[in-house]
């Protein structure tokens, strides 16, 4: 069985009070007993406190108040992950951010209000990612500094990203004779989020 924390990682206890299979990181044990961080938590115990004591120099609580405020209030994508520890997925997100508006004022017509869409869904998708990551620090996760979640997606979908940057290309340079071709931009990316979204992954 796997750990209900981590997918990834194979079980080794199970929680008394819930019964979840727990990895070794996810492991609490009270008074004999074996609990999960939520269940160590209900039972009086500060879990939390409790495993970053093994995780020196690691983020230990991220403010749910503090995050609201760098992720809906300021709306800066990058300054949310910054908050909490994560440097570079955090300038990753704000080139991308700043990047999405150079293309969105550059271009004109269809392709403008699609790099428009891309910085609104941007902005969308890192304050949903940065409460998940929120959540995973406060239950003691060591959350790594790291973007090789976003470098995988892109290595998969490589020839489906290089063919959509090539026909960008050929869009500026021919959009002004075959305006169809523009138009029928947002419907391409349109289907490929869909196909992409409800792709199973492979085993």
């Amino acid at each position: 069985m796997q750990c209900k924390n981590h997918p990834t990682e194979k079980g080794v206890n199970t929680c008394n009070q819930c019964g979840s299979w727990l990895c070794e990181r996810c492991s609490f044990e009270r008074g004999g007993r074996i609990f999960c961080p939520g269940c160590a938590t209900s039972q009086g115990a500060n879990a939390e406190t409790h495993h970053a004591a093994h995780r020196p120099g690691s983020k230990k609580y991220v403010s749910g108040g503090l995050l609201f405020l760098f992720s809906v209030v300021i709306m800066l994508p990058g300054l949310n992950y910054m908050y909490m520890g994560l440097i570079k997925r955090g300038l990753l997100a704000m080139t991308a951010f700043f990047g999405m508006i150079f293309l969105a004022s550059s271009l004109s017509g269809a392709l403008s209000g699609l790099f428009a869409f891309a910085i609104v869904a941007l902005v969308i998708v890192c304050i949903f990612d940065g409460f998940n990551i929120r959540r995973r620090i406060n239950y003691g996760e060591d959350v790594k500094d790291s973007v090789d979640d976003i470098i995988g997606f892109i290595q998969r979908n490589r020839i489906v990203l290089a063919g959509f940057l090539a026909l960008l290309l050929v869009v500026q340079i021919i959009g002004n004779t075959m305006p169809w071709l523009v138009n029928a931009i947002p419907i391409v990316i349109a289907i490929w989020a869909v196909l992409t979204l409800f792709k199973k992954p492979k085993k």
